[in-house]
Formats: C-alpha cells, structure tokens, sequence
C-alpha cells in the first residue's frame, strides 16, 4: 500500500509541476525569472539517498520517460537525466549522516544535475538558443529555491514514508531468507 501511495504522490507531483504549478508561474506576469518546479526529480533523488540507487533509478526512468514523452520531443533526455542523478547522489549519500541539511544540499545537488545536463544537451544540438548567464540567472538560481523550499516543505513525511518502506522492504527480504531455509 505504501509503495502505492509513493507512486500516486509521484503521479500528482508530476501533473501539479506541468498544469497547475503552470497558473502561478511568475512569467504569467511578466516577471523577469523562471520558476521550474522540479518536484518529482526532488522526491526521486530522496528515493535514490533514503531507499536505494537502485529504486531511485527505477523512479527516474519511469518518470523521466513520462516527462520526456510529453513534455519533450526528445525520448531519454530527462529518462536518463533523473535516473543518473537519483543513481549518483543516491551512493554518494552512503558517506554522509542523513538529516535535514545533507538531504537538502545533496537533493539540490541532484536537481542541478539535472537541470545543467539538460541545459547543456539542447544547447549542445541547437533545441535552446538561451544565453547560458540568462539561463542561470533567470531560470536556474530561482527553480533552485523555489526546490529548495519544497524540498523543506516535504522532507519529513517522504522522509518518514520511505523510511517505513525500506522497513518493510527489509521485514519481507527477512521472511524470504526464513522461508528459503
């Protein structure tokens, strides 16, 4: 049921960073920066540090793929991205003491990641023609914070949540190795 819940949460984060989150965005009224809510790749990072790399790549691929297919007219660019970040962070996590200030430095570790991976793959084949200093002034350093605050926001009930399904996770491996004796 919990990695139900996780699942669902990820859906709805997903559908509130592409039409709702899109109604408040500050380029709506003529606001000089961008506000690119990152809230799944945030929640699939933590994946990546609080469960395993592994289910973080899972995430990432399922949920970058989704992202790519609608949002983009290239397939794999955000698939790989996500999944690569929740991969990497996920085993650089393991040498730091989990709390709510390495998850947030590593999570917007992670986002960033992202977001220059991104940045750099479609000026790389011409699909951008943004200014790198107006990308990172306008776009990137306000989505930094705006993830950074929901990263804050969220951390201790997804904290909470895949804490008890790693738990479960590893009550069920337990009941396996028994049962296999």
């Amino acid at each position: 049921m919990k990695r139900l819940l996780l699942s669902g949460t990820l859906f709805v984060l997903f559908l509130i960073e592409g039409t709702v989150f899109q109604v408040f965005a500050p380029e709506q009224y003529d606001f000089g920066f961008q506000l690119i809510p990152r809230f799944v790749t945030v929640i699939v990072v933590m994946i990546g540090m609080i469960l395993s790399p592994a289910y973080g790549v899972l995430y990432g691929i399922i949920f970058g793929l989704l992202h790519d297919l609608i949002y983009t007219d290239l397939v794999g660019v955000y698939m790989f991205g996500i999944a690569v970040a929740a991969y990497i962070i996920g085993y650089f996590s393991k040498a730091f003491h989990l709390n709510w200030f390495t998850t947030l430095i590593l999570g917007l570790l992670g986002v960033s990641m992202v977001e220059f991976y991104v940045y750099e793959l479609f000026a790389l084949i011409n699909v951008t023609d943004l200014a790198f200093d107006s990308f990172f002034y306008k776009r990137y350093l306000p989505s930094l914070i705006l993830n950074g605050v929901f990263l804050l926001i969220v951390y201790y009930p997804v904290k909470r949540l895949l804490e008890e399904l790693s738990e479960s996770r590893r009550q069920e491996n337990q009941s396996k190795k028994r049962s296999f004796l």
